[in-house]
């Protein structure tokens, strides 16, 4: 009577030193797998880096506020405008002049817009004199939404005047 009974019961499961550990991989290997998609989305979203190097930038601090010091005493009036059509293509336009109105020559200007989260995004503009103090260029590519306007004039080789703002293309 009693060997039919036990015939009938559901068979139990042994949790075994197997078992365990195999638990534990696939728990592990769930965790890992996670946790190594979200690392990546995160790095190629958002790098965290506004430099490269940031001991090579604190080495050039003090030179870039002698550098700012020499372009305020310069006074230069600098009016930029940028614009993209709906097929990505951006177009910018800068004015450079001298505090009594006069263009300023002799100069090499470079325009890029650099997007504040992926660099993927920046662009640089092929800027060219297009007159006297006005400069002006076209971008590829260019995706909607908040850009830095990054604004650099040379003369020589030396960069004269830096500017850094903020614009939003539509």
């Amino acid at each position: 009577m009693s060997s039919t009974l036990d015939t009938a019961l559901p068979r139990q499961r042994r949790l075994t030193g197997r078992a365990v550990f195999l638990t534990f991989v696939a728990f592990f290997g769930v965790v890992i797998a996670v946790n190594a998609v979200m690392l990546s989305l995160a790095l190629d979203t958002m790098p965290g880096l506004t430099t490269d190097s940031s001991y090579k930038a604190s080495q050039r601090f003090n030179r870039d506020l002698a550098a700012a010091g020499q372009r305020d005493a310069r006074a230069w009036t600098v009016e930029a405008r940028v614009d993209r059509d709906a097929s990505g293509t951006g177009a910018v336009t800068i004015a450079v002049r001298e505090p009594e109105g006069v263009p300023v020559e002799r100069i090499t200007v470079k325009a890029s817009v650099q997007h504040p989260v992926r660099r993927a995004n920046d662009r640089a503009f092929d800027v060219a004199r297009t007159g006297p103090g006005t400069y002006a260029g076209t971008a590829d590519g260019l995706v909607a939404g908040a850009h830095d306007l990054v604004i650099e004039v040379e003369r020589d080789g030396e960069t004269l005047y830096r500017s850094r703002n903020r614009v939003m293309l539509p």
